[in-house]
């Protein structure tokens, strides 16, 4: 039996979007340094020009990396794998005065190609990106952005980049919950690879492969 939400409790029903897989943000801060944070919500928008959309919190708080997103006009998707996920959870707790996310996670930077903000060496994969528009569409701000550059561990992907799941176990986020002291993500694991081949409906066979 399906259960219709009620109209009150819509604003839950973007959990039935999950699993997410979650990416690391890098961004400058005003000084210089490094900031690092995990997010979710990004999206591919566009094959030719090469384009991402990138929600990120702006009420009633906004996010760091969204303030250097705005000052700064760049930032970097990084993907991480299960190798990594405790770090990747330990970046979205919030730091003491004077503490930097980047530097206490303990994660390696690399000059990125394109961009000012760095890439993190541990993860598997890194698209830079520079902001063409920021839209507000509600409690976050939809930050469209150009890739103007990329790289990825070849190891982690095939030829035509499609993840190999030997060597690349990418995080999927289930769910989470706030315990006392710590927090608790559940995570799926991918064990294989499953191939499906479908057929077209039989009065659909010039059907185009999009």
């Amino acid at each position: 039996m399906k259960k219709t939400m009620e109209s009150q409790e819509l604003n839950k029903s973007i959990f039935l979007l999950q699993p997410s897989r979650p990416i690391l943000c890098t961004t400058k801060n005003e000084d210089g340094s490094d900031h690092v944070a995990p997010f979710s919500w990004v999206n591919p928008v566009s094959f030719n020009p090469p384009r991402i959309a990138l929600a990120l919190s702006n009420s009633p708080k906004k996010q760091n990396s969204l303030i250097n997103i705005e000052r700064t006009g760049e930032f970097v998707i990084n993907m991480p794998d299960m190798r990594i996920a405790d770090k990747m959870i330990e970046a979205s707790y919030s730091t003491k005065f004077g503490e930097n996310k980047f530097i206490r996670s303990g994660f390696t930077g690399e000059e990125a190609s394109a961009v000012a903000p760095k890439i993190i060496s541990e993860c598997q994969s890194h698209l830079e990106c520079r902001v063409i528009e920021i839209i507000e569409p509600g409690d976050h701000k939809l930050i469209i952005a150009d890739v103007v550059g990329a790289s990825y561990n070849q190891e982690a992907y095939g030829v035509d980049l499609h993840i190999n799941t030997q060597n690349f176990q990418p995080v999927i986020h289930m769910n989470d919950y706030c315990l006392e002291g710590s927090q608790l993500h559940l995570l799926a694991n991918i064990q294989g690879t499953v191939a499906l081949n479908v057929p077209y409906p039989s009065n659909n066979k010039d059907q185009e492969c999009k």
